[in-house]
Order: C-alpha cells, then sequence, then structure tokens
C-alpha cells in the first residue's frame, strides 16, 4: 500500500513534454484526506489548451471508487473547425484518453466521464469565427495506487494530443508554399 509520505511525492520524479506547462495548485480537502491537484496548460501561436488533473488519496479506501484512490481531469482545447464538425469527434476525444491511458499502462476501473465540444460563430462587428473547443471531463479509480505516476503521465500526454501537438518524435509534414 502506498504510504500518505510517498503519495505526497507522488509528482516529483514525473517530467512532462516541454510544451506542457504544469504547476502544482491546491487540492480539494474535503473529498479525500490527501489530494494532488496539477494545472496544465499549452499556449502556443498553434495550440491552446487547458487542464488540470486532481488525484485523491484515501488509505482506508473509498467505497464509491472501489479503490484507495481516484483520478479526476478536466481539460479544455482549442481544436480545427473541420474537426469540431467531424461527427465522431465526442468518441475520437474519449478515444484519445483510453489511449493515453494505455501509452502508460495506467490501469483503470470505474472509469466515466464526459466530452463536450463547442462552436461559436460571431456576427456584425465581431463577424469572424471564434476557436472551436473540446472538452474532456473525465474520473476513474487506478487498478494499481502503487503507479499512480502512470496516470498522472497519461493526463499530461492527453492534454499535448487534444492541444493538436505532434506525438514526440513524430514530424507534421507541412506544405512547401515557397516556389
Amino acid at each position: 500500500m502506498l504510504s500518505p509520505a510517498e503519495f505526497e511525492n507522488l509528482t516529483a520524479g514525473i517530467l512532462f513534454r516541454d510544451e506542457l506547462q504544469v504547476v502544482s495548485a491546491p487540492s480539494p480537502k474535503k473529498l479525500a484526506p490527501y489530494g494532488i491537484s496539477l494545472l496544465g496548460e499549452i499556449n502556443t501561436e498553434q495550440h491552446f489548451a487547458d487542464s488540470r488533473v486532481v488525484v485523491l488519496y484515501n488509505p482506508d479506501g473509498d467505497p464509491a471508487w472501489n479503490s484507495t484512490a481516484r483520478v479526476i481531469i478536466f481539460l479544455k482545447a482549442e481544436i480545427e473547425s473541420e474537426l469540431a464538425d467531424d461527427p465522431l469527434i465526442l468518441h475520437i476525444a474519449w478515444q484519445w484518453l483510453e489511449e493515453a491511458l494505455a501509452k502508460f499502462n495506467a490501469k483503470t476501473q470505474e472509469l466515466s466521464g464526459t466530452v463536450t465540444r463547442t462552436s461559436a460563430k460571431g456576427f456584425g462587428a465581431i463577424d469572424e469565427q471564434s476557436p472551436s473547443t473540446i472538452e474532456i471531463r473525465a474520473s476513474w479509480s487506478p487498478v494499481d495506487t502503487g503507479h499512480l505516476e502512470q496516470h498522472i503521465r497519461a493526463w499530461g500526454e492527453l492534454v499535448c494530443v487534444a492541444a493538436g501537438i505532434d506525438p514526440e518524435g513524430v514530424n507534421s509534414l507541412h506544405r512547401n508554399t515557397h516556389r
């Protein structure tokens, strides 16, 4: 079983991609005896995502979690309007979460959540398309609380994917417009 001291030091060795800026934030105090909360943001000319992950820990367990830990995420990312118009985008975004968890072998139980897509169109003096966004809200109980860092790494990966950042080691091909 994970000790409270080990839980408190959970994020010490986690490295995130350079594009993702991560800071600690206060965690909810009433939901569990121990908690870690991180805010993550990607804010470049081409990519934007804002996210939070909360990891709750109760050494005595919580019947509602079916575990001693619970991970909760919220993510909002700007997406291209063509992607927002795709009728499958809600399923695709949920698949991003599942793939990020699988990539880091972060096994879950009680996985649930929602995916929301928003688009806006300005009229008159503000006649320009506002960015489309996707929001992912999810929570789950880790199967193995001895490896909670895998779940935090998966969250970091999800933020990057939702923002449209290429996977590490992959370069986008851009059409050469100079002739």
